[in-house]
């Protein structure tokens, strides 16, 4: 595999050599075995830190990819099941009109509570506890099942919840035993411990172009302001050590890319992390008019629209540019971080380079 190593390692830093970004990792699973890691760029342009395989990065969305996998686990074991009400697990959830608002609702995005609590603050959404009671007492805007919206922020603390009450343990601890630990990986987090925040090394984004007029577009307060970017709410440690299952996932692109290979047959080095059956189920695309193309059934995946259509590719882009998917035809797994948000083509770029190569 040194051919695609080294192309991809060269596409990278011309990339960045001409300003089209940052700070970028690439890391690539073929087959079940690695076959890309390569990264270029600086991580920090105050202090002109690197980009090294270690680095995380903030992924935004593509960390829903994980939740749900998370969620997945507990299904394929009987814990639950995707057609079971919420607040038969949640009592609390069924408040205001909820109780007939399934899990599978809240994986497709059709649960009808995509909108943050009024006048929320970056550390409201930051406190765990306190967004699940207020979750609890949203009042849903349609019907379960009626229309899709995305649900930005709010998937994470339904589904998270769930995960917490089903498994009887903390969503942290539940990712490290049933994620991490079988991964053999120490770089995913999805609210990171202190200890782990001031050891690693952290990618800071960059996001000059930034227009809230881009967020909301459908007139539902689905990300609130809080008071900055995107960009420059994540960076803050408060939020990066935050238990947000939708949106503030800390990893580097070698583990991202390992979780979506342990979703193939075959695994990421022998390791699988589901069933081919329950990978089958999560990952079968839509036939609903309701869902656009490319929005998996239950949840290990919405739209990856550019990249590529077919139905076999399941994954989970993020705000600003990372993604992270598998192909189950062609036994392909690919994610790409980076720290620099704006507008071009690079993204699409590397991952066509990439399928060309080994799709």
């Amino acid at each position: 595999m040194t051919g695609i190593q080294d192309k991809m390692q060269g596409m990278l830093h011309e990339i960045v050599a001409k300003e089209r970004d940052t700070g970028i990792q690439l890391a690539v699973y073929h087959k079940g075995g690695l076959a890309v890691n390569a990264w270029a760029g600086i991580a920090d342009t105050d202090t002109n830190e690197p980009v090294t395989e270690h680095t995380l990065f903030p992924v935004f969305s593509v960390t829903k990819g994980i939740t749900a996998t998370m969620l997945h686990i507990l299904a394929e074991r009987g814990a639950l099941d995707y057609e079971q009400r919420i607040c038969e697990l949640w009592p609390e959830f069924a408040k205001y009109g909820k109780e007939n608002i399934r899990i599978r609702h809240t994986l497709d995005h059709t649960a009808g509570i995509p909108q943050m609590p009024d006048n929320i603050t970056a550390a409201e959404a930051n406190d765990w506890d306190g967004m699940c009671r207020k979750i609890e007492d949203l009042k849903p805007l349609w019907a379960p099942g009626e229309r899709l919206e995305y649900h930005a922020l709010t998937y994470g603390w339904i589904i998270g919840r769930i995960i917490e009450l089903v498994s009887k343990q903390s969503f942290a601890d539940f990712m490290k035993r049933e994620i991490c630990e079988p991964l053999g990986t120490k770089s995913m987090f999805i609210g990171i411990p202190g200890e782990a925040l001031e050891a690693a090394s952290i990618a800071t984004l960059y996001e000059p172009g930034f227009d809230r007029n881009n967020l909301n577009t459908s007139g539902i307060i689905t990300i609130p302001d809080f008071g900055t970017s995107m960009c420059g709410w994540i960076n803050q440690r408060s939020t990066l050590q935050a238990c947000i299952p939708a949106a503030n996932g800390l990893f580097n692109a070698l583990s991202l890319a390992r979780h979506f290979a342990a979703l193939l047959p075959g695994g990421a080095d022998g390791v699988r992390l589901l069933s081919e059956d329950t990978v089958k189920k999560a990952a079968k695309v839509s036939s609903s008019d309701l869902k656009p193309d490319g929005l998996c059934e239950f949840g290990l995946g919405y739209s990856i629209g550019g990249y590529d259509s077919r139905k076999s590719i399941f994954g989970h882009g993020g705000y600003g540019g990372s993604i992270a998917f598998a192909d189950s035809e062609s036994n392909l797994a690919v994610a790409l971080t980076k720290n620099y948000f704006h507008i071009n083509s690079a993204e699409m770029e590397i991952v066509r380079a990439v399928q060309e190569m080994l799709g």
